[in-house]
């Protein structure tokens, strides 16, 4: 893996947050029928995932960065969605979720 070099570590937060604001949009898509929320969630998703090209290209193994935005994006989602939406979060779901999100990033050192 490349030195994590200012762009790096800027084109891992921008693909991150691309990829959490589609998810965040996903909701007000309306199962696809609402054509600008549709296109917005759309854009912002082909944001995150060719900033993930890019850094591939770059040179940052794919076992390393696939890993830790997997792990990021369900998160981040999940506390926007319980903080902005109103979703219900129990202490078993969270805990359930970032220990997944968690082994997820473990596994991509072994």
């Amino acid at each position: 893996m490349p030195l994590l070099s200012p762009s790096i570590v800027l084109m891992v937060i921008g693909s991150t947050a691309a990829q959490v604001a589609g998810v965040s949009i996903m909701p007000y898509t309306k199962g696809l029928t609402a054509p600008l929320p549709t296109i917005a969630m759309f854009l912002c998703m082909m944001t995150g995932v060719g900033l993930l090209a890019r850094l591939a290209h770059s040179g940052v193994n794919l076992s390393t960065i696939v890993p830790l935005v997997s792990a990021a994006v369900p998160l981040a989602a999940i506390l926007i969605g319980v903080v902005v939406l109103g979703d219900s979060a129990s202490i078993a779901k969270v805990t359930l979720l970032v220990g997944a999100c968690g082994l997820v990033l473990i596994s991509s050192y072994i």
